[in-house]
């Protein structure tokens, strides 16, 4: 501290000065104080008052949301079994059309039940239970337009297991997957109370239970998908086919040196496993072979389509009456008539 009357430079917290001896100021005997420097705390973003969802509220809500899609699968699935094949003794293995129509009921459920509820509602089932919503960026709620954009993008947010989504999130600033970024929404936590989720949780488990239920209600018995025998709904005759089971020269008419005869057909309601038997005869060659004679027999599995040949004689066929007989659980579906004549 320096002294008033002669300029001396003194040490802090001398009361006179140490060169003329003058009294120094009281308020210079003070030692100056320190400010302790201040620190900014990052606040969470609010939306309309309300915090951001945690993404472990998000899983969940997901994970509930996946319960009822696949509650529903299971019905729609065992329905699609029963009526195309593919029941077995603990549920049901699904083939061709009963995959293609279950996966393709599903799919359409899942998208309208994720985008209807969130642009009505503001919330899935698993929302609502997790006391989560989805609303707009600036805190309105989101309508139907938003909530199409939000879950159309889910195709790219669910690469991985949602892997995509949840990385995107966790780097955004209102932890927004791409769906929210490119709608303009966020997933916000809710104060509706209490009431709101114990009716969505009643909701769930119904739809859940009522589907399980109808399920097990469609599976037939053992004994009764063992007499399911199917029905043979397309068989053709021609020369030869295409890759994609298609006849090539379709007709119930052949010459003596037709190289080849092929048969392409069709089975419905038939499980992959069961066997389907095809026998070729000849009715009526005029002495060349005995009546009815059995020319060959073929056996098959695995499939709702199917193909088999008979290739000609040495000598070529004899001119007659002949037929295809298709049999599935060794009991006759169908019968094909077809004739050979000379040129």
């Amino acid at each position: 501290m320096f002294c008033p009357a002669c300029g001396n430079n003194n040490v802090y917290g001398s009361q006179t000065c140490s060169k003329c001896g003058a009294a120094l100021p009281a308020s210079a005997t003070i030692p100056p104080t320190t400010v302790a420097p201040t620190t900014q705390t990052k606040v969470a973003p609010l939306i309309a008052g309300a915090a951001l969802a945690g993404m472990g509220d998000r899983a969940i809500a997901t994970i509930l949301d996946a319960a009822v899609v696949g509650a529903i699968y299971a019905l729609v699935g065992m329905w699609a079994a029963v009526r195309w094949g593919g029941v077995t003794g603990n549920g049901f293995k699904l083939y061709s059309t009963a995959a293609n129509v279950t996966f393709g009921i599903v799919g359409i459920f899942g998208f309208l039940y994720v985008w209807l509820l969130e642009g009505v509602l503001g919330a899935t089932l698993g929302k609502f239970i997790l006391n989560v919503r989805v609303r707009r960026t600036d805190g309105g709620t989101i309508g139907l337009k938003q909530s199409l954009i939000r879950n159309l993008l889910r195709v790219i947010d669910g690469i991985g297991v949602y892997l995509v989504g949840f990385l995107i999130a966790i780097f955004s600033h209102l932890k927004q997957r791409l769906g929210d970024h490119m709608a303009k929404t966020v997933v916000a936590r809710s104060d509706s109370g209490p009431l709101p989720r114990a009716v969505a949780v009643v909701v769930w488990a119904a739809v859940i239970g009522a589907a399980f239920l109808g399920a097990y209600r469609l599976h037939p018995s053992a004994e009764a998908a063992a007499a399911r025998v199917g029905r043979v709904i397309r068989a053709e005759l021609g020369t030869d086919r295409t890759p994609d089971y298609e006849i090539v020269n379709p007709s119930n008419e052949f010459y003596t040196d037709t190289p080849r005869i092929v048969c392409v057909g069709k089975v419905d309601g038939v499980d992959p496993g069961v066997s389907i038997k095809m026998v070729w005869i000849a009715d009526d060659t005029g002495g060349a072979a005995p009546p009815n004679y059995q020319i060959d027999e073929k056996s098959f599995s695995g499939g709702d389509e199917f193909s088999a040949y008979l290739n000609s004689p040495t000598n070529g066929w004899p001119a007659g009456q002949y037929h295809l007989e298709i049999y599935i659980r060794d009991k006759l579906a169908k019968q094909v008539p077809f004739i050979i004549k000379q040129r």
